[in-house]
């Protein structure tokens, strides 16, 4: 409700409960001052940041702007939904150190930088802790890490992307494995 104090139409805020001037609200009818709504939202916004939704949010529009902002001319397919796949794929693991980490001590790496012509997609992409992306940059993996942890990005490459030979590969391993169990279970 406006009430006139001083030829100045004024309301209170019903979150800080203070007498404010009507511009001091983002229109006629909202409750709080906008004060109290920015406060509100940026409690919100660092809440939803620290969900996996928020984090997976957060590094799409990093890169969308990464690409807009340098004009890289790369594949741009990936979702919010694929990248919250390859958080949870890793399960907390950096895919370079192979370390256990909090969620939100990772990040999404590139394995082919985007400033190397690498694609912005699911099958581009790992999850690195902060000291591993920051020691791998722009570099691709190889030059960076071992070979053998440049083979096995790689195989997860094919795994993500589909490879025919590498998923009957797997799914003899997985067969082998079960009829194992199977065996010693008799």
């Amino acid at each position: 409700m406006t009430i006139v104090i001083d030829n100045e139409p004024k309301r209170m805020c019903f979150k800080c409960e203070q007498v404010k001037l009507n511009t001091e609200f983002y229109r006629e009818g909202r409750p709080y001052c906008k004060e109290c709504e920015r406060t509100d939202a940026a409690k919100r916004m660092r809440e939803y940041n620290g969900t996996l939704r928020g984090k997976a949010s957060q590094a799409l529009q990093s890169s969308h702007k990464t690409i807009k902002k340098q004009g890289y001319e790369v594949l741009d397919d990936l979702t919010v939904e694929q990248i919250i796949e390859v958080f949870e794929f890793f399960d907390g693991v950096c895919a370079y150190c192979e370390g256990k980490f909090e969620q939100s001590q990772l990040s999404m790496d590139h394995i082919i930088p985007l400033s190397k012509g690498g694609a912005n997609t699911q099958s581009n992409i790992v999850v690195a802790c902060q000291s591993c992306n920051k020691r791998k940059h722009d570099r691709e993996i190889r030059a960076r890490f071992a070979k053998e942890k440049h083979d096995e990005i790689h195989r997860y490459i094919k795994f993500v992307s589909g490879d025919e030979s590498l998923v009957n590969e797997l799914e003899e391993v997985v067969l082998k494995m079960i009829s194992e169990k199977e065996r010693e279970s008799k």
